[in-house]
Parts: C-alpha cells; structure tokens; sequence
C-alpha cells in the first residue's frame, strides 16, 4: 500500500475577543492622551500649569464699576498665569468705598476717579498705581443726538459711521432749565414727553454721578469752577436738572446697552471705555457696529482717571501688573480703557485694526475742571439728600 505524507495546513486562528477590547481601548485613550500633550503643552506656555507649583496669591479688593475689568475672563486669566487671583467685593459706587481705616483692610481698593481716591489716598495712606483713564461720556441713541444736532446743541464728529458727537454742554444744559422736552425739539420726531436730561447716576454713590454734576456746574456758571463763594448758589440753579430724573440709579450702562435700554435710559451718562467695549464686543461677534447707539462728547470734557491704591505687597503686585504688563495693557484696550500714565498705545489702534471710527474726546481742548471737595460736596448736598451725609 503506497502512503503519502500531507503537508500540515496553515490555520488562522481568530484572535480571543479581549485582544479586540484592548485594541479599542487604546485607541481612545491614545487620542486622549494625545490632546492631554498638546493642552499641556500650552498651559506650560503661557504659564499657567506651573500654578501648582508656585501658589496663587489670594487678593481681596473693593471697587465699583471697575469690577466689570477684573471680571473680564482674560485679565483673570493673565491674573492667575502671574500668581494673582483677585477676590472682589463690589461697593456699589466709588463714594461708598471707606475712607477710613476699613480701606485698608483690603489689599487694594479702586475708586473710579481721582477725587475720590486723592481722599482715600490722603485719610488712610497706602500706594497709588495709575492703570488707565476714561472720558465721561453721555450715550443716546442715535435720534436723540440728531434731534440736538437738529437744533446745534451737537455736531458729529467725522466717520464712516457717525458713532461720535460733540455736545455742547452749555446749551445742552440751557434746555433743561428752559424746561423744554424732548418732543417739542423741532424736526426731532421724537416722541419721548419727558424734560431733556440726561440720566446720571447717584452722586452720593457713584464717581460718574459726582463728576457729572460738576460738569453741569462748571458749564451753568459760565464756564468757571464754582468756588465757596458760589458753589451753593450754582447747586440751587442746577438742581432741576438732577429733580427730575426723580430716583436716581446706580448706573445706566447695563440697562442702555441691554435689549430694553431705549425705554429706560434713551440718554445717560456712562464712561467711554463701555460704549467701545460693547461696540467691540459687538463688531466681532456681528461683523458690524452698532448703529443706533452713538456717543455724545462734552465739549468740557473730564478723564476719570480709576487709582489702585495697594494697602500690601500683594495689592502692590497687581498694580506694577496693570502698569507695566503688556498683555493686561491689549487688553485694557481691548475693553476700552485709555492708558494714560501707564503706556503709549492707543484705543485708537484697537479700533482701527477692527475697522471701527475713532473718536475725539477732547474736541477744542477745553477741560471742565471740578471744584475743591468741600465746594463738591456744599454742591451734591444742594442737589441731592445722601443718606448719612454727602461721602466727600
């Protein structure tokens, strides 16, 4: 019997089913740990992973409108990449910020004004930083500032998009105590009944309402800072104008710029950095400006000028930060904010690279100087009650 010998045949034997889930397994998490690498790599870049290590300073501060500043996600974030993380408590207005002992407490406090802080500064010490200015500003919406351009209490500034006017305080002022309205402006077509004003905040809380006030003072008494001898007879004159705004509010910025804003607060006075800062904000996000919400510049104009005063190291820390940081000074631009004493770059730049008008805040060069505190205060008193007494 012939045999024959079979060569033995290849099997492919299907692999155990655990083979497959740690295939997929490490699929995933290959993917996974691919993104901790880049992720990690970028927070060693801009320093913020080495936090651990280092330890974050804890820094407790009082302000009032610039909280919206250390509220902002990337000035916490350039904060924390230095070792800072900023506790806020928030006044309510820069006039109720102490001006005692109690202010130091705190490693830092912020009025939104030089008058306020030179008092805070005087009463209780500590050291000053000069982070940024901004103009005092009124916003309208936009037929409002063509119903008083109507009328040559404004004129626009130049622009593609008109955004800017140059109000004339004198004149501006001269309508209110005429007692007219807003609907009787010829050509206005407005159809607001109210007295021409407007809307300031509580000059017993707020900076922006105090400087507002003088601002009208300086403009109704021809121009001149009203000294002792007049400043309780300029209040009595100017008084109206405050009346009959009835209740007076903390601040109209986030009511002007919310949806409803032309019901509450058709014209208010604000600080410049929040009209750019919202219109940024808004050219980015839209591709456009917003056209109906204009600026009015008066042609006496005041740069609030916020101080940090730092009351400790830490306090110190954060203002040599805000004054000599690059990447907080973009971004202090980016929200608006105008260097003054701590850098040379521009708002302007910031506007101009997003394609938006640059205005004048400053046309003819005339500055309304405000009054001695005392004098201020013999003002605000006239003006308005306080409740425990005018804070100046």
């Amino acid at each position: 019997m012939k045999s024959s010998t079979e060569e033995p045949a290849l099997v492919i034997l299907d692999p155990p089913r655990s083979v497959f889930r740690r295939k997929r397994f490490l699929l995933p998490f290959g993917i996974s740990a691919g993104i901790a690498l880049v992720g990690a790599f970028v927070l060693f870049a801009n320093g913020v992973a080495a936090l651990p290590f280092q330890g974050i300073t804890i820094v407790r501060a009082m302000m009032a409108s610039k909280v919206e500043f250390f509220s902002d996600n990337e000035v916490r974030r350039i904060l924390m990449a230095n070792g800072i993380q900023v506790h806020l408590t928030d006044s309510g207005g820069s006039q109720e910020i102490p001006r005692t002992e109690e202010a130091a407490a705190y490693d830092f406090v912020m009025p939104s004004g030089q008058v306020t802080a030179r008092q805070i500064h005087d009463k209780v010490g500590g050291t000053p930083f000069y982070p940024f200015t901004t103009p005092l500003v009124i916003a309208a919406f936009r037929d409002y500032a063509e119903a008083l351009d109507g009328q040559d209490v404004a004129d626009p500034q130049p622009g593609k998009d008109k955004l800017y006017y140059t109000l004339k305080m004198p004149e501006f002022v001269g309508l209110t105590l005429d007692g007219a309205t807003w609907n009787e402006l010829p050509g206005g077509d407005l159809t607001n009944a109210n007295r021409i004003i407007a809307q300031s905040p509580d000059p017993c809380r707020a900076y922006s309402g105090a400087a507002y006030l003088a601002l009208v003072a300086f403009a109704a008494n021809n121009r001149n800072v009203p000294t002792a001898a007049d400043a309780k007879a300029v209040g009595a004159r100017i008084k109206p104008l405050f009346e009959v705004e009835g209740q007076f509010g903390a601040g109209i910025g986030r009511t002007f710029f919310g949806p409803d804003g032309r019901t509450f607060a058709p014209v208010g006075v604000i600080y410049e950095h929040q009209y750019l800062a919202y219109q940024i904000r808004t050219k980015e996000r839209t591709g456009a400006v917003d056209p109906d919400r204009v600026l009015l510049y008066p042609d006496a104009h005041h740069h609030a000028e916020p101080w940090l005063i730092a009351f400790s190291e830490a306090g110190e820390k954060v203002g040599r930060l805000l004054q000599e940081n690059t990447d907080l000074q973009r971004r202090a631009l980016e929200l608006g904010f105008r260097l003054g004493r701590a850098g040379s770059a521009s708002v302007g730049t910031v506007l101009t690279e997003r394609g938006i008008d640059v205005p004048d805040p400053g046309a003819g060069d005339t500055e309304a100087f405000l009054p001695k505190s005392e004098d201020l205060t013999t003002m605000i008193a006239e003006v308005s009650r306080c409740p425990g007494g005018v804070p100046l």
